[in-house]
């Protein structure tokens, strides 16, 4: 064996990588699954964070406060603006939704991923305020796809429907500016969370991870 072929197997002596929580931005049109599939995320073992954003719109049936949403007054959102406690917030489909920051700078100090599920204009917040963070993008299959998704929550009024699927044409545009991109397939769940659990895993395998700073 040449001494080239025995380099190679040998192992360092002191191989040390630094290792830093994620910050990872899951965000996408409205209706898209961010919320379905972390909580398949979570359901399946994951042991990260996922923060509970704050939201000025009423809470819909079977919704509980602090677990789906933390849902607040305009008066009492705006208060949470004025002390500094949202990391970003914008008003989305006419209500403000905002992620509150301790909870974020908490976990990640602790050394836990962190997982945001915001709408594209937050996560262009979440950009220009933070460094390190991973930004993964949820598409649709089509829009045509995610119209009938709407659609089928029955959720909003029809106007509410209108100013969704409008804004997602818009949202789709910013696909570009996103490190990864996951299409949540109908009736194929699983095939995202797997991809998204593979981004994970990929990042903290970096050799020069994506320390986040918040």
């Amino acid at each position: 064996m040449s001494s080239d072929s025995h380099s190679m197997h040998e192992r360092p002596s002191n191989l040390q990588v630094r290792r830093c929580p994620l910050l990872v931005v899951l965000s996408g049109p409205s209706g898209v699954g961010k919320t379905t599939i972390t909580k398949a995320l979570v359901a399946e073992g994951w042991t990260g964070h996922v923060v509970v954003t704050a939201t000025t719109r009423r809470p819909r049936p079977g919704e509980v406060d602090g677990v789906h949403y933390h849902f607040r007054t305009t008066q009492q959102f705006q208060q949470m603006q004025e002390r500094g406690e949202l990391l970003e917030h914008a008003e989305v489909h006419g209500n403000w939704y905002g992620v509150p920051a301790a909870p974020v700078r908490e976990q990640l100090a602790a050394g836990v991923d962190v997982i945001l599920t915001i709408d594209p204009q937050g996560a262009q917040t979440v950009r220009r305020r933070t460094k390190g963070a991973v930004f993964v993008f949820l598409a649709p299959e089509s829009i045509d796809e995610l119209v009938q998704r709407v659609h089928q929550r029955g959720q909003d009024s029809p106007e509410q429907r209108a100013l969704r699927l409008l804004n997602a044409e818009r949202e789709m545009a910013e696909l570009p500016v996103y490190d990864y991109l996951i299409i949540n397939q109908q009736d194929r769940l699983q095939d995202a969370i797997e991809q998204l659990k593979a981004i994970l895993m990929a990042e903290h395998c970096r050799i020069e991870p994506h320390c986040p700073e918040v």
